[in-house]
């Protein structure tokens, strides 16, 4: 299974531990999906991420976000994005997580934005925008 994680998924996950951006977290590791992580995605997660600590939205050093963001580029794959994409979404970086989804042939992409992805133009290329909480329960099922 081939996905893209939107960066507020990451956000989510690091403000709490309950949630299930937490639980999708702790279930890279297991290998039941792959990601997909271009360069400029890569860059927002860390810009978020760095962010919510500088900020102390969050208990967690400097360091503590430099090992997820670690975490995230080993476990990661790298998209390179050969084709531009601006399907014209509200927010740019979404536009960006939909450019790599497209670029490295996901099937779905995981966010708390689902709305945001609500676009005509997205239809034709087949992917499935889902919550944490709906990936969470398919990845579960596949043996």
């Amino acid at each position: 299974m081939r996905v893209v994680i939107d960066t507020c998924v990451w956000v989510a996950a690091v403000r709490s531990r309950r949630g299930a951006s937490f639980a999708l977290l702790t279930e890279i590791p297991h290998g039941r999906f792959r990601f997909g992580v271009s360069m400029p995605l890569y860059l927002e997660y860390q810009a978020s991420l760095m962010a919510t600590v500088a900020g102390r939205a969050v208990p967690l050093t400097k360091e503590q976000a430099a090992a997820i963001l670690a975490a995230l580029a080993h476990y990661g794959t790298e998209v390179p994005v050969y084709f531009s994409l601006r399907p014209n979404l509200n927010d740019e970086n979404d536009n960006m997580v939909f450019e790599c989804a497209a670029n490295f042939g996901a099937e779905m992409i995981v966010t708390h934005n689902v709305k945001h992805f609500r676009n005509p133009e997205l239809h034709g290329y087949g992917i499935e925008i889902l919550g944490p909480g709906e990936f969470l329960r398919r990845i579960r099922r596949t043996p």
